[in-house]
């Protein structure tokens, strides 16, 4: 068994309170296990779905979990966490990555499935997936670690810099610009991305719909994220801080139910026909993914880093806490058994099945978390 003893962090209803280190989701210690993790990773990857907790080999496996896997891996490792087994798992992410990367005309791309050989199943990989990469290599630029030395990833992040350029998604952006802001390889792109994200607020935004889109669809919390990480390094851009807590603040808002407790925006047609649009009463409540849940204590995170503000610390832990049962259905999402984390929350409970994103979202959050509170 593979575990690492973490604290759940319950958080005071006064913003004044400091978030304490306590118990579990019901006031009890929890181990953070990485069986499950394990068991899903392969020589080639970490496979890309599960039924229930067994890998689904038919879908192989897809560069969106490998890119966020090297960035968990090279965050435990830093921390001394199950240094063997991260160093392991970020050698063969990052070893994953080098053999997406396309040659030639296509040089800065990147493949994203592979089937249960490793033969690629795509020509390239989406706009999604090239950001996310991104992200995980200029994490791994910045930490320099063993198993992803900056001398074998500056050909490749250099080939994909000039290649972001050309994104259009919002989404694909601030998964770049996070990328941009932790490897400082191209400031110019990257503010040049950050002014995409405000020309669109500014367009899109007014009193009532503080958002960036006329639409709130998936990884919410990733928009506003990108904002605070260049901001960072930016303090001077004030407009950049401005948007991204106007807008975390109003996806903090949308996002609760009617329990008054954390839920990611859904994407099952309820009242309205999937995820939640501008004109819409309220979000659909289901499916809420764990992947928004691991975005919004990231974002809250850096949001509590760049500002101090406590409300921001105690969102983070509020949203973290989805993951230990304090959601719409009180149930857990994160299984202190083996570590592995369910797919969704649906009308009638938590999914059975439980894929690689959603673990690895899960220690994402974990990770931004202890960055606060340590």
């Amino acid at each position: 068994m593979i575990d690492s003893t973490i604290e759940h962090l319950s958080t005071n209803e006064c913003e004044d309170e400091a978030i304490s280190h306590h118990a579990s989701a019901h006031d009890h210690a929890w181990q953070l296990k990485f069986d499950h993790l394990a068991h899903m990773m392969t020589d080639i990857g970490i496979w890309q779905h599960a039924i229930g907790n067994q890998p689904d080999k038919r879908h192989g496996y897809s560069i969106d979990d490998e890119a966020r896997g090297l960035i968990i891996a090279i965050e435990y490792w830093k921390n001394s966490v199950e240094t063997q087994f991260n160093s392991r798992m970020g050698s063969i992410c990052f070893r994953f990555l080098r053999n997406a990367a396309l040659i030639g005309s296509d040089c800065g791309l990147y493949h994203n499935f592979c089937d249960a050989s490793g033969a690629w199943l795509d020509p390239t990989g989406s706009a999604d997936s090239f950001g996310r990469t991104v992200w995980a290599l200029g994490i791994a630029y910045r930490e320099n670690v063993p198993f992803a030395p900056r001398e074998l990833l500056v050909p490749l992040l250099e080939a994909s810099v000039k290649r972001a350029r050309s994104l259009t998604y919002f989404r694909s952006k601030a998964f770049t610009i996070v990328g941009l802001a932790a490897s400082r390889m191209d400031d110019v792109l990257m503010l040049d991305l950050c002014d995409d994200l405000v020309k669109t607020y500014r367009r899109n935004s007014d009193p009532s719909w503080r958002w960036f889109e006329q639409s709130m669809t998936y990884c919410n919390a990733r928009l506003p994220h990108a904002l605070i990480e260049s901001a960072k390094s930016f303090p001077d851009r004030v407009e950049y801080i401005d948007i991204a807590l106007e807008s975390l603040d109003f996806l903090l808002q949308v996002s609760k139910n009617y329990m008054n407790s954390y839920s990611p925006i859904g994407n099952a047609p309820m009242a309205t026909d999937g995820w939640f649009k501008r004109g819409d009463t309220v979000p659909p409540l289901y499916d809420q993914q764990p992947v928004d849940a691991a975005a919004l204590v990231e974002c809250c995170s850096a949001a509590y880093e760049l500002t101090g503000n406590k409300k921001y610390k105690n969102a983070a832990s509020d949203a973290f806490n989805w993951y230990l049962g304090a959601n719409v259905h009180g149930l857990m999402v994160y299984d202190t058994s083996d570590g592995s984390v369910a797919d969704a929350i649906t009308h009638c409970g938590v999914s059975a099945n439980k894929g690689a994103e959603s673990v690895i979202t899960f220690h994402l959050a974990v990770q931004a978390l202890r960055r606060i509170i340590d």
